[in-house]
């Protein structure tokens, strides 16, 4: 009997051991991610515009990861769309701003321009982001 009494202790005092070690360390056993990128809404379509527009879309861009994002230089599939992103590192838990401009002056036709975000020490993008639409040709003054 005193053998069983010690044993349940000894499992007692280890399961509370491990239980305090648990909320100690919630992350043991869970593997580190790294960056990830997300953005609600990766593609924008800009309906019907003519020639002459100009269309610009702000993507909101996401770190849900657990470690720092740091980012190349976005590129546009053509360079009637000029990208510019409001900073070059992001944070866990941290937002930022990927502009995006496109220039519809000589298109015409379905437009569909991709736009990539690398990270910096990768020639791979960590996200790809669209803006589509139509141009409608211009009408010719005679």
């Amino acid at each position: 009997m005193f053998f069983v009494a010690n044993k349940m202790k000894f499992m007692v005092r280890h399961l509370i051991f491990g239980f305090l070690f648990l909320l100690a360390f919630p992350n043991i056993g869970s593997a580190v991610n790294g960056p990830k990128l997300v953005c609600d809404k990766p593609e924008y379509n800009f309906g019907k515009v003519t020639q002459s527009a100009v269309v610009t879309n702000v993507f909101i861009i996401r770190n849900e990861g657990d470690t720092t994002f740091v980012a190349g230089m976005p590129q546009a599939t053509c360079s009637c769309t000029q990208v510019r992103l409001s900073k070059q590192m992001i944070g866990p838990g941290e937002t930022a701003e990927l502009t995006a401009v496109f220039t519809a002056a000589r298109r015409v036709g379905e437009q569909r321009k991709n736009i990539y975000l690398p990270a910096a020490d990768s020639d791979d993008p960590a996200l790809i982001l669209c803006m589509q639409g139509f141009v409608e040709k211009l009408a010719e003054s005679r």
